[in-house]
């Protein structure tokens, strides 16, 4: 559970970064979100973003206050299918709090270099060097022309 001044603990690290890999697992040969130690980096893009933060520290709140969690020793104890029933739970109980921790931790995950190699994305402005554009087709303007104008003159 964050502190009282809403700063992330140890416990709420190891937390984050095994919903990370809920969230995004792994695949294949390539880790999943919280694998990539991305965790540090979704907790700084929290604190640009407030409506985000706040999703964040909701989520992590709902994981600490979760009965089977608190009884098995922390969410991180807790097997596989525990760990997806209590994540889902808060999903139900929590849907736009836990929407916006989605979003972070996407937002994190997809900006991530190792990710666009993986992916193979390429990063780079959509012109001059990137898409195609059709060639200008003046014909789209026909019906434009032939309106009559709709507007004052002014002199």
């Amino acid at each position: 559970m964050p502190t009282t001044d809403r700063q992330l603990t140890d416990v709420d690290r190891v937390v984050l970064t095994r919903l990370m890999d809920l969230i995004i697992p792994p695949d294949d040969d390539f880790p999943g979100a919280g694998e990539l130690g991305l965790s540090e980096q979704l907790e700084r893009a929290s604190l640009r973003y407030g409506r985000l933060r706040s999703g964040l520290l909701t989520v992590l709140d709902a994981m600490s206050l979760d009965i089977a969690s608190r009884i098995e020793g922390g969410f991180a104890a807790l097997d596989e299918e525990r760990q997806i029933a209590a994540v889902a739970t808060v999903e139900s109980d929590l849907p736009v709090q836990f929407s916006e921790f989605v979003e972070l931790v996407y937002e994190t995950y997809y900006t991530d270099s190792r990710v666009y190699e993986r992916i193979g994305w390429a990063g780079r402005p959509p012109q001059p060097e990137g898409f195609d554009l059709q060639p200008w087709d003046p014909s789209i303007l026909e019906n434009v022309r032939k309106r009559e104008p709709f507007w004052r003159e002014v002199s």
